[in-house]
């Protein structure tokens, strides 16, 4: 079992991603207070780790489309 050590600003991410589902990196920003070149990174790093997936979509405002995977559910649930 994978233990992660995440910073509050990832926390933060994975918070509102869980409370308002999928959306774009724009939009996490904005919900996050986080600056959206910092807010790029975040994701990136929530990617690599496998707690977000980032999608094409043609639909969104930046192109892309954010969305918790289940590890993430299971994380924020204290089960990782």
């Amino acid at each position: 079992m994978i233990r992660y050590e995440l910073e509050e600003k990832e926390q933060k991410v994975l918070k509102t991603l869980a409370q308002r589902g999928a959306m774009s990196p724009s939009e996490v920003s904005a919900e996050t207070w986080i600056l959206p070149g910092e807010t790029l990174v975040v994701l990136k790093n929530l990617s690599t780790a496998g707690l977000v997936l980032m999608r094409e979509d043609s639909k969104s405002p930046d192109g892309m489309l954010v969305a918790m995977t289940n590890e993430a559910r299971d994380y924020l649930n204290g089960n990782l």
